[in-house]
C-alpha cells in the first residue's frame, strides 16, 4: 500500500495544534495496544485527502511503527472547509472492519446521449470485510439504465468477501428524462409568477 502518512504523537489541545499548521487527529482499534492521540503536517494531510475519503485505507507510520488503518471520520472547519480533525481506525489486513464507501458513478455520456439524467440520491455505501478485501470506492455503472430506472444498494456489484450493510432496497441513483425535469422547473416558475 503506497498511502503512507506520516504523524507525530500529540501532547497539545486540538485548537493550539491546529494554529502551530497540524491536524489533529486519533488512531484506534485493535491494531493499536491503546488509543493514539496523534497530529498530522496540514500540507501533507491535505494532499491525502485530495483523492481519499472516509473509507480509504492508508499506512500511518508514527514513532518508527507503521499501522495499517482506514479512515473512520473527517471532520471539516465550517467556515474555510479545511480539515480539523481526522480519525483512523487501526487493524490488522484479515480484520472485518465497517466501512462507508463512496460510490463513482460511470456511464454518464450514455445517458447524456439518451437525454438522461441522473439524480444521485445516496453517495456511499456501507459496507463490511476484510480490511485488504474493502475497495475505496464502489464503481455503479450506469451506463444502462432507461427513463424512470432505478439502482437500489442490493443491485450494487460488491467484491468477494464483502458484505452489505446499507438496507437493500434503499435507492441509490435514478434515471429521469432530461424535459421532464425542465417542465417541472417551467411549471413551479409559472407558479411563482402568477403568485
Amino acid at each position: 500500500m503506497s498511502n503512507l502518512i506520516i504523524a507525530e504523537e500529540r501532547k497539545e489541545n486540538g485548537k493550539k495544534v491546529r494554529k502551530l499548521g497540524y491536524v489533529p487527529g486519533i488512531i484506534y482499534g485493535p491494531g493499536v495496544e491503546h488509543n493514539l492521540n496523534v497530529q498530522f503536517n496540514r500540507k501533507e494531510i491535505n494532499k491525502f485527502l485530495k483523492n481519499h475519503s472516509t473509507g480509504s485505507k492508508a499506512k500511518v507510520k508514527i514513532n518508527g511503527k507503521e499501522h495499517l488503518c482506514v479512515v473512520k471520520s473527517i471532520q471539516y472547519g465550517l467556515i474555510n472547509k479545511e480539515p480539523v480533525h481526522i480519525d483512523f481506525y487501526a487493524s490488522s489486513e484479515n480484520s472485518s472492519v465497517k466501512v462507508s464507501v463512496p460510490f463513482k458513478f460511470v456511464g454518464r455520456e450514455k445517458l447524456a446521449v439518451d437525454r438522461l439524467v441522473l439524480n444521485i440520491l445516496q453517495d456511499e455505501i456501507e459496507i463490511q470485510g476484510a480490511l485488504k478485501d474493502l475497495p475505496e470506492i464502489i464503481e455503479v455503472d450506469v451506463s444502462k439504465m432507461a427513463n424512470g430506472s432505478e439502482i437500489t444498494m442490493g443491485d450494487v456489484t460488491l467484491p468477494e468477501g464483502v458484505k452489505l450493510l446499507s438496507k437493500e432496497d434503499v435507492v441509490v441513483a435514478k434515471a429521469v428524462r432530461a424535459e421532464a425535469e425542465t417542465e417541472e422547473t417551467d411549471e413551479n416558475a409559472e407558479v411563482k409568477e402568477t403568485a
